[in-house]
């Protein structure tokens, strides 16, 4: 091998190694900025936790609005500042909230039960129940879903239907001890 060629071959392996060096830097950049990040919206979380804790739901509002800028594809965030706007009385926001958190988790029934409640203290009992109906077809054994439609049903004058659905939801705790 001329001394040419070994050089270049050097240069060449070296060149990989910068290469792969510089790659996992930029990883290990990223997941610093990503662990600053986090760090930050969880700061925002407890802020808006203390203002709901304090009954100021609009300043839970704003922390969790500045943390969603963040980290626009968080669930999470969209639930609790749903439950902040529904708590204002600011159904049309909550529910679009909660639209947000169903577009990012459409099989979490989570998501169909705040939908469910901002409807349901909206009096639009129909899309209340259709998204109850949802969540239980998503979790069938969790009893919440069924204990919110026995209320539902005994706030439309269904008392058979409340009382049918109190005993499932009964039963589904029983199961789960």
């Amino acid at each position: 091998m001329s001394e040419a060629h070994a050089v270049s071959e050097i240069h060449a392996r070296l060149r990989k190694y910068l290469i792969g060096a510089a790659a996992v830097m930029l990883g290990v950049a990223a997941a610093q900025g990503y662990a600053a990040e986090s760090k930050a919206v969880d700061d925002l979380i407890n802020q808006a936790d203390a203002a709901q804790r304090a009954g100021k739901p609009k300043d839970a509002i704003a922390a969790l609005s500045r943390a969603i800028e963040q980290d626009p594809g968080n669930a999470d965030l969209y639930a609790r500042r749903e439950r902040a706007y529904d708590s204002t009385g600011d159904l049309n926001k909550a529910v679009a909230d909660a639209n947000k958190y169903i577009e990012l988790k459409p099989n979490d029934p989570e998501g169909y039960l705040n939908r469910a409640r901002s409807y349901r203290a909206d009096e639009k009992n129909d899309e209340s129940l259709a998204d109850i109906n949802k969540a239980i077809s998503l979790a069938p054994t969790e009893p919440d879903g069924y204990y919110r439609r026995a209320d539902l049903y005994s706030d439309m004058g269904k008392k058979d239907l409340a009382k049918a659905d109190e005993a499932k939801a009964a039963e589904l705790e029983k199961q789960a001890r």
